[in-house]
């Protein structure tokens, strides 16, 4: 599955809702922040050998990034993005750290 940015929007709920009457925040799917650390994890993951793929949207838990990782086939990857400490999280960190973050989450599955 092949993610392309910039996403096309879809009409599915928000998971925590709106602060305003268009998506904004980083953790409200569609605001230019959030499909930029969306774009940046896909990428993150690409780069150590995983294939990210988006789901989840319009679910009570909210839009997911999840990944396989090619050697295995097996998910080793699983984060929410609509969760606002989550994608709070995710934004502290720069390329570097995003990496061996994504790195010691997966370590040993």
């Amino acid at each position: 599955m092949t993610i392309s940015f910039p996403r096309p929007r879809d009409d599915e709920p928000f998971a925590w809702g709106l602060s305003g009457s268009q998506p904004v925040e980083i953790w409200e799917r569609f605001s230019p922040a959030y499909e930029a650390q969306l774009e940046r994890l896909v990428i993150a993951l690409k780069s150590l050998g995983f294939s990210p793929a988006v789901g989840g949207a319009g679910s009570e838990d909210g839009e997911y990034v999840r990944a396989e990782h090619t050697s295995t086939s097996r998910i080793t990857f699983f984060y929410h993005l609509e969760d606002p400490a989550d994608a709070k999280f995710i934004d502290t960190l720069d390329d570097v750290a995003l990496r061996h973050w994504i790195t010691r989450e997966t370590a040993g599955m």
